[in-house]
């Protein structure tokens, strides 16, 4: 295999986006390809499969999207790599990629391979495009391999993909071009069905790699910045907080039957301390660890916790790195939404936690801050209650989950944008450069009949704990 960096920030950069691309590739079509936070790689050549896995481990965070082939050849290449891994997206491909049902057809691939010649790659890369105009852009940055090279490397595939090596299937997501006449869409969904969250674009083969970047990967560094400010100025909804929090804590008492707290405690996302005045007084011999992203004057919890640990920290990484079965009880309010990988987050919380251990959380559902997804389109992709169940790996007991409805109101859309800056959420990527978004939500923010302006939250609480077996 081959690799290129698309970009690179400084030498100090430890999150990574790597993308594997698909038969007859190379790195020309992802050519600009940027993510503040991340290096941004690409890997194609998939005639050996091959490839120095150490040159990455420097990175804590590695997040990969698998496009077509690249599909199937990161399922079977990546393992090394596997641990610093937090997110796999799927693109137009899938883990059998010459099967009838699952994948392209047998007689498709063969007749591709039969009847290959430089003509018929040229159609085979406008099958790729919904449009003339798709395909005149990629034309301008199309590959520059040797013909004789693509034809070794759709017959290596089909040699690799009969010898069923051992494939990585925990992927986060699947994405469906709707127009897919590569990787027939029908044969896509069911491969993944069952198996995989999926969603379906609206698009063919080649997808608009710059849109799922954005959408699909979580600018932490822009979280980081937010909240940092949030915590700094001191503007933060104080009530919402605390009424989020006194439900995570009620939860946390009734799970664990009223009793005081013993054993290792880890909070993630502890912000302003909200949460941990209130289980604080409660805990008996136990160690307490307090993880943020942001930038927080450890001080400012002296008075909350005096001998807890504070560190400055990605929880996605820092659980990968937490040792197995040490740790009683695992506490986040209003955070993990920001991982990249809620569902590989909860793998690690299981590994982490000692048999019986409490995972209590609260997040975000569907429809939160509906009012700003009306105006805009999209926001923070938010798994419904449903899916974030089917996240708890096999042995967590459910004990209990509750999805709230809290609306504020506000006179003015410039007071909602002001709260959603107090409270570090405007971290959310909208896929606009943030002044549009800003004067579009000032412009055509929804108006009650009263004259007053709804934001509306949809909290989520989800209490489990970790059984024998």
């Amino acid at each position: 295999m081959q690799y290129k960096y698309l970009s690179r920030n400084n030498p100090r950069c430890r999150r990574l986006i790597l993308i594997f691309a698909g038969w007859a590739m190379d790195w020309r079509p992802f050519k600009g390809l940027a993510a503040e936070g991340y290096d941004v790689m690409v890997v194609w050549d998939y005639r050996e499969l091959t490839f120095n896995w150490k040159s990455l481990l420097r990175y804590d965070e590695i997040c990969l999207m698998a496009w077509s082939m690249g599909v199937f050849i990161a399922s079977v290449t990546i393992h090394e790599i596997l641990p610093r891994v937090t997110k796999l997206v799927a693109v137009n491909g899938t883990l059998n990629p010459i099967h009838d049902d699952m994948g392209i057809p047998e007689t498709t691939f063969n007749g591709t391979i039969d009847g290959l010649t430089p003509t018929n790659l040229r159609k085979f890369y406008r099958r790729m495009c919904t449009s003339q105009a798709q395909f005149a852009t990629f034309c301008e940055h199309k590959p520059q391999r040797k013909f004789e090279e693509v034809c070794r490397e759709l017959t290596d595939i089909e040699t690799h993909s009969i010898f069923h090596a051992e494939q990585i299937e925990n992927w986060d997501l699947a994405i469906v071009g709707r127009y897919d006449t590569i990787f027939p869409a029908d044969n896509q969904m069911y491969a993944w069905r069952g198996k995989v969250p999926m969603q379906q674009m609206e698009a063919g083969h080649l997808p608009d790699f710059k849109m799922l970047i954005n959408r699909l990967f979580t600018n932490k560094e822009l979280v980081k910045r937010r909240f940092t400010a949030s915590y700094m100025a001191d503007g933060a909804d104080s009530d919402l907080h605390h009424k989020i929090a006194q439900e995570a804590y009620t939860a946390l008492r009734r799970a664990n039957n009223e009793k005081a707290l013993e054993g290792n405690i880890i909070e993630i996302g502890v912000g302003s301390g909200a949460l941990t005045r209130l289980y604080n007084p409660q805990r008996g011999v136990s160690t307490l660890r307090l993880w943020d992203i942001a930038d927080i004057d450890p001080q400012r919890l002296q008075e909350t916790a005096p001998d807890a640990i504070f560190e400055q920290c990605d929880a996605e990484v820092k659980i990968r790195r937490t040792a197995a079965e040490s740790v009683a009880f695992i506490l986040s309010t209003s955070t993990i939404q920001w991982f990249n990988s809620p569902a590989s987050f909860l793998r690690e919380c299981n590994r982490v936690l000692v048999p019986g251990g409490l995972l209590v959380l609260s997040t975000f559902a569907q429809s939160n801050f509906e009012e700003i997804a009306q105006v805009v389109g999209t926001g923070l992709q938010l798994p419904t209650r449903r899916a974030w169940i089917s996240m708890l790996p096999p042995n967590f007991e459910l004990v209990w989950q509750q999805t709230d409805l809290i609306r504020l109101e506000f006179d003015s859309p410039r007071q909602v944008l002001r709260h959603i800056s107090d409270n570090g959420m405007n971290a959310v990527n909208y896929g606009r450069k943030p002044v549009v978004m800003a004067r579009r939500l000032l412009e055509n923010y929804p108006r009650n009949a009263d004259g007053r302006y709804t934001l509306t939250y949809r909290p989520y609480y989800l209490v489990a704990r970790k059984t024998e077996d």
